[in-house]
């Protein structure tokens, strides 16, 4: 990537910036690369936040002073910035996988077509016990929840045309929205544990 950077056009002789970045990548690499495996346990993963660093150091190009042990700690700095994102993406992918395990281990058949199908379903019955919910609520609080929800009226003009206070039309949302939730964690949570 760095190595077709385009050449300086007046003397004909590499960017600095390439120079500069040459020489931090060979300099800094390997120990880089070490700390990152030692932090991470794995070869690839190391491999790969190097690379994105020294993309995103490409990108930049900081202004650091020529003293090495300055440029050595700001990498550092930089690579354990990067490794606690990738900690921290690591451990939502890791909690999502484990979930789509649990999913896929307890179909029966696993194949695109019945995926699509089977997520189809569960969107329609989400909607459904959306739906439900809904038709279960107290008159007030089911009006007050389709003007804000359906109608887009703001929580002043829903209080306005039902000459209700404003902290009555809040409350009673935010109760609607609770019922909301638990209908479709229910819906989830069957997904996830009796399919």
């Amino acid at each position: 990537m760095w190595q077709n950077r385009l050449l300086n056009p007046k003397t004909g002789s590499p960017n600095t910036d390439e120079l500069l970045f040459n020489e931090w990548y060979h300099q800094h690499w390997e120990l880089l690369f070490k700390l990152a495996c030692k932090k991470t346990g794995s070869a690839d993963d190391a491999y790969d936040l190097v690379h994105d660093l020294f993309a995103d150091i490409w990108r930049s190009m900081p202004e650091l002073s020529d003293d090495a042990a300055a440029v050595r700690s700001y990498l550092v700095a930089c690579l354990y910035h990067k490794v606690f994102n990738y900690f921290r993406s690591k451990g939502l992918r890791e909690k999502h996988y484990k979930n789509l395990e649990t999913f896929l281990t307890n179909q029966s058949v696993a194949d695109p077509a019945h995926a699509l199908q089977q997520q189809e379903q569960e969107q329609e019955n989400i909607q459904q016990a959306i739906e439900k919910e809904i038709t279960g609520m107290p008159e007030k609080m089911k009006k007050i929840f389709i003007r804000n929800y359906y109608q887009d009226q703001s929580i002043s003009q829903i209080a306005g045309d039902l000459s209700l206070s404003k902290q009555t039309v809040k409350n009673q949302l935010h109760i609607a929205s609770k019922r909301l939730r638990r209908a479709v964690k229910q819906i989830a949570v069957h997904v996830f544990f009796f399919l």
